[in-house]
């Protein structure tokens, strides 16, 4: 029985498809659990058994070095002796620092992702509403997911709160007051009384309209340096006429 190949110029089926399709167009909305109690645990019992292991190589270094036994007593002097001791029965130490070794990895891996991970911003409020709004209207996410993930994002019609264990990988880019409103508020306005009728969605299907971030942090920083060059001007002939 052969299986059709897919139609890669259709549209992504319901669910994770069409989530993460959504997602890769609008980075903003690629929100994910941070895991934060997970990822701390999962360091615990890598630090846990490290420590164990620590202990044991302590000791079976100060029992070696006080064998009279073989090469023994030249482990912690000699690596070629401690590494030959594979081919001897004393070879316990060697075999603690090998597991020693994979464990670190694991370990240090594990902590510089988790460094990563903790300096990923909160998705901002604007971000999640918008995201939980697509997943729950019928024309775009339509309640796709139906396993124990579905709740990750929470509802819209659910206070947001601190406790959701989120992050974003693209956080938006503001910050300051002005930023905020600019790219929140008055682009918002000004797309309802002007632009909705010179810009065309995006995605026919969901309606969605976006703005690059890069082309919004440029119109900011014009106008804050227009702000900026006309305020002692301004200031200048206030002073002049008063």
């Amino acid at each position: 029985m052969s299986i059709p190949l897919a139609d890669l110029s259709s549209s992504p089926i319901e669910g994770y498809p069409k989530l993460a399709c959504h997602m890769e167009t609008y980075p903003e909305y690629a929100i994910y659990r941070r895991f934060g109690s997970l990822n701390s645990q999962n360091l615990l019992y890598f630090q846990a058994e490290l420590t164990h292991l620590e202990r044991k190589l302590r000791r079976l270094e100060a029992a070696d070095h006080a064998s009279a036994e073989g090469n023994r007593s030249k482990y912690s002097k000699d690596w070629y002796w401690l590494n030959n001791s594979i081919f001897e029965e004393t070879s316990e130490q060697l075999e603690t620092v090998h597991a020693i070794r994979s464990k670190l990895k694991d370990y240090n891996d594990a902590v510089i992702q988790q460094s990563i991970i903790s300096r990923l911003g909160d998705p901002t409020r604007h971000g999640l509403r918008s995201l939980q709004n697509w997943l729950e209207r019928p024309n775009m996410g339509n309640f796709a997911l139906i396993g124990k993930d579905r709740d990750v994002w929470g509802a819209s019609d659910e206070p947001i709160s601190p406790n959701m264990d989120l992050l974003a990988i693209q956080s938006g880019g503001e910050n300051d007051p002005f930023s905020l409103w600019f790219t929140r508020k008055f682009i918002r306005w000004i797309h309802h009384i002007l632009w909705h009728r010179i810009k065309k969605p995006d995605d026919v299907e969901s309606g969605i309209v976006s703005y690059e971030d890069t082309t919004l942090q440029k119109c900011t920083s014009h106008i804050t340096t227009i702000i900026a060059s006309l305020l002692p001007i301004l200031a200048m002939l206030f002073y002049i006429t008063s």
